[in-house]
């Protein structure tokens, strides 16, 4: 989101699972999760939450949207993100574990993901972006969920196909290819 908006910032790397374990990383953070944003004080984690306050701060339509009725769509899609995606691809993740695969979690998440997925091509119908031709704060954070929950992301995971959501996949390509994000694939 910083990089949408072109604000500076200062990017410090932190090791999930082990230096987002340590005690002064949990100060801020007590989940011990990445990220987290500190903005002149205001301490912020969960990612969907810090896009949504950065882009109603700094950003500007169509980032974040200027109507009331188009910001609840970015809510909504947000929300959606954590709770009919992110959880089903952690889900198939967790079931293809090597120490204690579960083929049932994995035919489960599966199944659920694609409904899920069936109801993003639905919705983006003959849409560029979720809300029309313009890329928002709801395109960011429902693709970034998609990609990289828990370090991992469809890209990760073999077993889910997009081929089946034509719209999703080339939906997720252009997100992928805005400039914003290759700048932060870069990043160390």
């Amino acid at each position: 989101m910083l990089e949408e908006i072109g604000n500076p910032y200062q990017h410090v790397p932190i090791t999930p699972y082990t230096e987002s374990r340590q005690p002064d990383y949990l100060r801020i953070n007590p989940n011990g999760h990445i990220p987290t944003l500190d903005d002149d004080g205001l301490i912020l984690w969960e990612s969907l939450a810090i896009n949504l306050y950065l882009a109603e701060k700094y950003a500007t339509p169509p980032l974040w949207p200027a109507q009331i009725q188009h910001r609840a769509r970015a809510y909504q899609w947000s929300l959606w993100a954590a709770n009919e995606i992110e959880p089903q691809i952690l889900q198939i993740a967790k079931g293809l574990s090597k120490k204690s695969p579960n083929p049932d979690a994995v035919t489960s998440g599966l199944d659920q993901l694609a409904f899920a997925f069936d109801v993003l091509e639905t919705a983006l119908g003959g849409y560029t972006y979720l809300s029309g031709e313009d890329f928002s704060v709801a395109d960011l954070n429902l693709a970034s969920t998609i990609r990289e929950p828990g370090e991992q992301g469809v890209a990760g995971i073999g077993e889910i196909d997009l081929a089946p959501f034509a719209k999703v996949s080339a939906w997720l390509d252009r997100c992928g290819d805005r400039p914003a994000n290759r700048r932060v694939a870069a990043l160390p």
